[in-house]
């Protein structure tokens, strides 16, 4: 080999091989091999590229097979221990032979046989078909190519896990929350648009954030059908006809799709580990892909089966319900609860270490704490047996309470953070006409969990639990309909008391929705409009804020902080033409938690609104209360920012209309020269004094005075 003539390399290669040739001259001189100088070579060479590249030995053995866990026999038992193996290779079909060693220095055998195939894909064969057969109770076979037993026997003593799947990084899902404005966002899907506004007050609107400027551009769809937010907030999900897609990060970024046609609904484990689609479809049709299960990292398929014959919370949907943890999914028939272990998705075991269903008979309803893994579960009256609220842990099975009631009807309310239990109870008459009603509350926190009952004697229309709190309300009405009342009770550590009870403006008022912090909540009247805005104080004082009205209204949802509210006259998705009688009102309106109208905005077949969800907060609940407590301290540093803004935005507001007022004077200045300039030349000064002249008018000057009102007041000294 040599570099190119010429260069510095060329006369280094040069000087080299010529010292390297002396050098071998003398070695053969000195061996006396003086007839082998003139086979030496002079230094020239081939030029690298075109050298063949040399023969490599083939160090592979692509048909051999090692077969090891036999057991170690002396030489008597060689041949039998051959012949059962023997018998049992061959199997695999492919002519081969076979070899089994002895141990070193012993006159037993090495606990392994060598097998060489003629053709690479027998042996191949025997390995899938071999490997892992048990020869007795004591003895698994491990059979592995030869060509594998380097990278077997020379792997790191350390384990390292092999990544087979693919995942994504969630660095930057929650970017939204570190907002220097501290401004929410709202998902809007109307027509065939899907956009994510920021919130922004000071604005006076909400400001587009994305609205699918990417999918657009590559001439995409972003959205085919219906769009929804993951609990937390991390993900959006989009529904599409071959499945769902998650987007996620400052961008909206694609992150991971789930196969699965025409998808009707989907739910996230309340940790958004797990995403469950449905398709649909009824149990009767005994689809086996109805229900699918996937892990949101990996988008791998866990589970997927039938839709179950029941929908715990009533309706078409959801058929499972998922603990607070999201370790444990749950389904029900009639007689059973299928609790199953999220790592696996098998039944939990029960005490004999079997897995079993939670076996009810007549069962309803049952719904997991939203903080413990208890579930309450309600069966019904039957063969002379009572209906019963039973309370069980899980996995444990263990029963923590249980109530039994007679002739009457229940729903199961749970308190936010699981501390209290509402079984809402109606006694039933004979004829199955409705009596009194029973708010029995189950403190969960209590030894025993004692029950407190308090009796309602008009109609019962809504039980609300207050969010994170100790407070509930009840919305009433008499027999007539004419009486409607709103009711607040509060739970002491012993027990219940009435703090509140308000005469309602009408009995179209139909639920009360509390802010997520609690203390503030709006009753309202779906399907008619009414708005009423109150609170309690810390004191538990009821104040009545606001009164509004927004017609039609379907939809109230509070923002995560609890600042703001949306009101909104949505259409179902499903069926356009059934949401026609609200597509002249369609649209949504912001207010502040006083019940401030902030914004409104008509949409056109508006089918979904919707604020961006929080995750669960860092803070314990004891510096949550030490901050509501001192709340004007941390307020004036987000006050002073909040007047900096505002002062921006009237200073920018001034600086524009002073711009286009200078701009339009600009233009009245050039009219006045161009008038002036212009009036002689074209005779118009002429002209206006001759239409002035020919008018006739005369000054007529008149004072006229009215007395409009007169008093008299005497002023005693």
């Amino acid at each position: 080999l040599k570099p190119p003539l010429g260069s510095t390399e060329s006369q280094f290669w040069s000087a080299a091989m010529r010292r390297i040739q002396d050098l071998a001259e003398e070695q053969l001189e000195d061996a006396g091999e003086d007839d082998l100088i003139d086979f030496l070579s002079e230094g020239e060479g081939e030029d690298f590229d075109e050298l063949e590249e040399p023969p490599r030995m083939d160090e592979s053995f692509p048909g051999t097979i090692l077969v090891c866990g036999l057991p170690k026999v002396p030489q008597a038992k060689f041949d039998k221990l051959f012949g059962v193996v023997a018998r049992l290779i061959d199997k695999a079909h492919g002519e081969n032979s076979k070899h089994m060693p002895m141990e070193d220095g012993t006159d037993t055998t090495a606990g392994m046989m060598i097998v060489t195939y003629k053709k690479p894909e027998d042996a191949v064969k025997a390995v899938e078909t071999i490997n892992g057969v048990n020869l007795d109770k004591s003895h698994t076979l491990k059979v592995h190519l030869l060509d594998d037993f380097d990278s077997i026997t020379n792997r790191s003593e350390e384990f390292e896990p092999k990544r087979t799947l693919n995942s994504f990084s969630r660095a930057d899902f929650r970017q939204w929350l570190f907002d220097d404005k501290c401004r929410e966002q709202i998902l809007l899907r109307y027509q065939t648009e899907t956009e994510i506004y920021w919130h922004d007050t000071l604005a006076g609107s909400p400001v587009l954030c994305y609205g699918g400027e990417r999918e657009k551009q590559a001439k995409k769809i972003w959205c085919d059908w219906k769009v929804q937010w993951s609990p937390q907030g991390s993900y959006l999900a989009t529904f599409h006809q071959p499945g769902i897609a998650l987007w996620a990060g400052p961008e909206f970024a694609k992150k991971v799709r789930f196969a699965h046609e025409n998808v009707k609904n989907v739910q996230f484990s309340p940790t958004e580990d797990h995403i469950l689609t449905w398709n649909g479809s009824h149990s009767s049709e005994a689809d086996d892909n109805a229900v699918r299960i996937f892990r949101v990292l990996t988008g791998e398929m866990v589970r997927k089966c039938r839709t179950p014959a029941a929908a715990p919370l009533g309706g078409d949907f959801p058929h499972f319900l998922w603990s607070n943890d999201g370790k444990y999914v749950a389904e029900c028939n009639e007689s059973a609860i299928l609790v199953r272990d999220t790592n696996n998705f098998e039944l939990i075991k029960s005490e004999d270490g079997k897995k079993r269903p939670l076996k009810f008979d007549a069962l309803q309803t049952f719904q997991w704490s939203p903080k413990d893994n208890i579930i309450a579960v309600w069966t019904l009256e039957q063969n002379n047996n009572p209906a019963r609220l039973v309370l069980v842990e899980v996995p444990s099975r263990r029963e923590l309470a249980s109530r039994s009631r007679t002739q009457c009807e229940a729903s199961i309310f749970w308190q936010s953070e699981g501390d209290y239990l509402c079984l809402l109870v109606t006694k039933l008459s004979k004829t199955k006409k409705k009596g009194t009603t029973n708010l029995e509350i189950f403190r969960i926190r209590k030894k025993n969990i004692p029950v407190d009952i308090v009796e309602v004697r008009d109609t019962v229309k809504g039980f609300f639990w207050e969010t994170k709190g100790n407070r509930f309300a009840v919305l009433t009405t008499d027999d007539a309909g004419s009486r409607p009342k709103l009711f607040i009770y509060v739970l002491s550590d012993e027990k219940y008391e009435q703090i509140a009870n308000f005469d309602l403006p009408s009995n179209s008022y139909t639920n009360v929705h509390w802010a997520p912090d609690g203390q503030y909540f709006v009753c309202c009247a779906i399907g008619h409009g009414d708005l009423l805005f109150g609170g309690l104080t810390p004191d538990n004082k009821l104040e009545i804020l606001y009164k509004d009205e927004h017609f039609m209204l379907t939809d109230v949802k509070w923002d995560p902080t609890s600042r703001y509210v949306i009101t909104a006259v949505s259409q179902p998705i499903q069926n356009e033409m059934g949401g026609f009688k609200y597509s002249m009102e369609a649209g949504y309106m912001i207010w502040t938690f006083q019940g401030r109208k902030l914004h409104h905005q008509q949409k056109e077949k508006l089918w979904n609104v919707d604020w961006r969800p929080h995750p669960q907060t860092l803070l314990p609940m004891k510096k949550e209360n030490d901050i509501r407590k001192n709340i004007k301290q941390y307020s004036k540093k987000y006050d002073a920012l909040d007047d900096q803004a505002k002062d921006a935005a009237r200073r920018k507001f001034q600086k524009e209309r002073q711009e286009k007022t200078d701009a339009f004077k600009i233009i009245l200045d050039r009219l006045e020269e161009f008038k002036r300039d212009n009036m002689e030349e074209n005779g118009w000064d002429e002209a206006l004094n001759e239409y002035l002249e020919g008018q006739d008018w005369e000054a007529d000057e008149k004072i006229i005075e009215e007395e409009l009102s007169k008093e008299e007041e005497l002023i005693s000294g």
